[in-house]
């Protein structure tokens, strides 16, 4: 699955309503893997990282299978930031890297 962020992407509860479809999406394929172009997003708020890192990646791992995702490096640094902190809750649990291109990013998926 493919995960683009927008730097225009809606509120709050719009983000979660793509990330309850991602979930979805997770649990019906099976596949458990991620591509995630995070290049042009817009940091997380704090309320959003909690709900991720303590709701949707739990669901995600024993609901979805969720196991691997290759990510397209935010270009914004508080952005990454956001977003590496996610991740680090995770460790252990998903198999992640960044990565600067999309043909390195989807090959080491599609290997894992």
């Amino acid at each position: 699955m493919r995960i683009v962020w927008h730097p225009n992407a809606a509120g709050t509860m719009a983000r979660r309503e793509l990330m309850e479809e991602a979930l979805q999406w997770l649990i019906e394929s099976g596949k458990g893997k991620v591509l995630a172009d995070q290049r042009f997003m817009v940091p997380f708020s704090t309320a959003e990282q909690q709900w991720l890192t303590e709701n949707w990646t739990p669901r995600a791992v024993e609901q979805g299978g969720y196991r691997c995702r290759a990510i397209l490096a935010a270009r914004d640094a508080v952005a990454r930031l956001a977003s590496a902190s996610v991740m680090m809750s995770a460790r252990g649990q998903i198999n992640y890297c960044y990565f600067d291109n999309e043909e390195e990013a989807v090959a080491w998926l599609l290997a894992h």
